[in-house]
């Protein structure tokens, strides 16, 4: 069997082919498909926010329409936990193709600020306090990406771009995200089949988002409201982690990353 470096395996990801190209050997088996499991929690500020709905009022016997702008919302934090498949396939002994598709639970909380509030065209009311939000959803999944990665005496680098797109069951939300990867690691430890590779990283992150849903009554009165926030978030993010192969074909990831995005991954692969 292929030895495997580990270097092409830092995301056990998608492969295919010869034994080599151009007297390059491929580093393991071209194809490979793994499950990942992903904890996250994930902070930033909202660019824009709205609420919108319906209020009574009794004593004219009339309903007016409700909208509130907030003009400084902050700390949105999204909690979340996803499930994630991936196939990958070796285009190139240092280029590795990969899609993933899954599904994720998350909890939004974020705090929209002071509202001025609409009544009709003529009457504006302004807020006194915070509004806050919390929301729970589920979604799925989708996406692909490609890594290059070389080694050096078990010094090895490599760089990765992944696409994700989230939608949100009940088009609550849309979610598209970029992450750039760049790692730097050493095999501390090789030998028949077996080798364990931990690594340091750092990824660049950019997402757009937009979320809209039902507001639980607040008020007597109040009805059918209804919020929406749009999200830019653009953060750079360390990371750290141990990826290790059994028996040439078996894989586990582990990877940590920090700030304000903190993420926990383990992920198991076979290659073949």
């Amino acid at each position: 069997m292929k030895r495997v470096t580990g270097l092409l395996f830092l995301l056990p990801q998608l492969v295919l082919g010869q034994d080599s190209w151009r007297g390059i050997p491929y580093p393991m088996n071209r194809w490979g498909v793994s499950v990942m499991g992903v904890k996250q929690t994930e902070k930033g500020n909202l660019t824009e926010a709205s609420v919108s709905g319906k209020i009574k009022l009794d004593k004219l016997n009339k309903e007016l329409n409700l909208n509130a702008e907030f003009f400084k919302p902050e700390n949105l934090k999204v909690d979340a936990d996803v499930q994630i498949v991936k196939v990958d396939y070796f285009v190139l002994p240092f280029m590795n193709l990969y899609a993933i598709g899954g599904e994720l639970n998350a909890k939004v909380k974020f705090n929209l600020g002071v509202p001025t509030i609409s009544l009709g065209p003529s009457l504006e009311i302004t807020g006194k306090k915070n509004w806050t939000i919390e929301h729970e959803a589920k979604g799925k999944l989708y996406g692909g990406g490609a890594l290059i990665a070389g080694e050096y005496n078990r010094v090895f680098s490599s760089l990765q771009y992944t696409y994700t797109r989230i939608e949100m069951d009940g088009d609550v939300a849309t979610k598209s995200a970029e992450v750039a990867m760049g790692r730097l690691g050493y095999v501390v430890y090789r030998s028949k089949g077996y080798s364990v590779t931990p690594y340091l990283g750092a990824g660049y992150q950019k997402t757009d988002s937009s979320m809209s849903g039902p507001i639980p009554d607040i008020a007597p009165g109040v009805k059918d409201m209804n919020y929406r926030f749009e999200m830019e978030l653009e953060k750079v993010t360390p990371s750290v982690g141990v990826f290790t192969v059994i028996n040439d074909s078996f894989t586990v990831l582990v990877d940590y990353s920090f700030g304000d995005r903190e993420t926990l991954a383990i992920d198991l692969g076979y290659r073949f």
